[in-house]
């Protein structure tokens, strides 16, 4: 049996998923046939096919899966989960690098703690957020500068933080008991989806500083029209699960950004005036 499956999940990733390889296998510090390396493809067969030769001709022994059902992210991890052999997953995007060694120190974090069901590491990428407080908790201007600040501090409150699901090290047994991803959620608050669960089943959850790893996500700073509306749907399905207000959601989020909005003008700031204008519009025009 394999100490450690290492599921990835691709959309359209042909550009970036050899260099993810490429630090997994760099800084393993397990034996080679220790781990598995597990990819799920959600494109279409022609870029499947054409990841397919580009990862078989540079790497051996990697599974390849394709998805064209395009479940969203949860349930292309399920997949890949589900065909795993490993007590322990890791789940990876492939637009990560993975920094330094960490394979042995997460494994042994399993085995000295049998309530620990996921662990995450340190994100280094836009403006290094390893986790962030779960939407019920948010609150008006006091959210944003809270959760820079504990990143920067490297301090984790479980109860009312997730951790980025870019890497996450799951202990496979324990996930399976609580029903895996939900695949109603199609991308994003699936890690507060888990987190909340794993909670609710008496599981711990755990940062580790140490565990280090790069997150290309500098250019992502532009509304996109598509990860808005997913992630308001996300928002007002997790929302809805747990018996929160979504209204109360977004009456936060459009107070926060008429406040920005209006220090943008007297500042001066007119893309960012812009780019906030942008995105009142959208919350007023989302439909729920």
């Amino acid at each position: 049996m394999k100490k450690l499956s290492i599921v990835i999940v691709t959309y359209n990733s042909l550009n970036d998923i050899i260099n993810c390889i490429d630090s997994i296998y760099i800084t393993n510090d397990l034996l080679v046939n220790e781990i598995e390396i597990i990819i799920v493809d959600n494109s279409s067969i022609e870029v499947f096919t054409e990841m397919q030769m580009l990862v078989c001709k540079r790497f051996e022994n990697i599974r390849l899966i394709h998805n064209p059902s395009n479940g969203g992210y949860g349930q292309g991890n399920n997949v890949g989960i589900k065909a795993s052999n490993a007590k322990i997953i890791c789940v990876a995007n492939p637009d990560i690098i993975i920094q330094n060694p960490m394979f042995k120190k997460v494994l042994k974090s399993f085995h000295s703690n049998k309530k620990l069901s996921v662990i995450g590491g340190k994100q280094m990428g836009g403006i290094n957020l390893s986790f962030w407080i779960r939407p019920e908790f948010e609150f008006f201007l006091l959210t944003t500068p809270l959760m820079i600040v504990l990143n920067k501090l490297n301090v984790y409150f479980e109860k009312f933080c997730f951790i980025s699901g870019a890497l996450l090290f799951i202990d496979k047994e324990k996930f399976d008991r609580i029903g895996l991803f939900d695949e109603n959620i199609f991308l994003y608050r699936e890690e507060s989806d888990i987190v909340k669960r794993f909670l609710k089943a008496n599981y711990t959850t755990q940062f580790d500083k140490e565990l280090i790893y790069k997150h290309l996500i500098d250019d992502r700073n532009k509304v996109n029209e598509f990860a808005f509306n997913e992630e308001m749907k996300s928002t007002y399905y997790y929302m809805k699960k747990y018996n929160f207000s979504f209204r109360y959601f977004i009456f936060q989020r459009l107070l926060y950004c008429y406040i920005m909005k209006y220090f943008y003008f007297l500042t001066l700031k007119k893309a960012k005036y812009l780019e906030v204008n942008k995105i009142i519009r959208k919350f007023k025009n989302f439909n729920f």
